[in-house]
Parts: C-alpha cells; structure tokens; sequence
C-alpha cells in the first residue's frame, strides 16, 4: 500500500516537473543537432505541417 503511494506521488512530482520545465527540456532536445535534424525530416513528412512550413518560407 505505501509503496503504490509512493509511486503515485513521484508521478504526479514528475508529471509537474516535466510540464514546469517543457520548454527548457524542449530547448536541449532540439539543441542537439542530430536531433534537430531528425525532427524536422519527421515533421516534413506529414503534410499538413509541410505545407505550412513551405508556405511561411515563401510569404
């Protein structure tokens, strides 16, 4: 019983840390270059967000 208590706390702390801090997680994730790169091969793929990023680039 405690230690499933136990669990549940660290999750909700860490739930919490993670949403308080996103941007700066998201910031040293994509600061990394391979990782920057692989995103954005990813996120090409997609259409939707394609044609939005080739339309910004183009206005």
């Amino acid at each position: 019983m405690m230690q499933s208590m136990n669990r549940l706390l660290f999750l909700i702390f860490g739930t919490l840390a993670i949403y308080r801090f996103r941007y700066k997680i998201v910031n040293l994730v994509l600061g990394q270059p391979e990782i920057r790169r692989y995103f954005i091969q990813l996120s090409m793929r997609i259409p939707f967000l394609r044609d939005r990023f080739v339309n910004r680039a183009f206005q």
